[in-house]
């Protein structure tokens, strides 16, 4: 039944391991962090707790202007 799944995990290195330990992280930190006011801060402490450079749109430098 699971056999190709299985055998396809020794073939090939990749797994998904990484990207469910980022989202996991990112739950905890929206359950910790519900005080957040907007969106656009909740993404800034997601960047800095992955210490991720964050990418400014025009779309996030409008909501920033508005919110302050």
């Amino acid at each position: 039944m699971h056999l190709p799944y299985i055998q396809n995990s020794f073939i090939h290195i990749y797994n998904n391991g990484r990207i469910e330990g980022i989202n996991n992280k990112i739950k905890v930190l929206s359950k910790v962090a519900y005080g957040y006011q907007n969106f656009y801060n909740f993404k800034k402490r997601i960047m800095i707790h992955f210490k991720y450079k964050s990418i400014e749109t025009n779309s996030s430098k409008k909501m920033h202007k508005n919110t302050i």
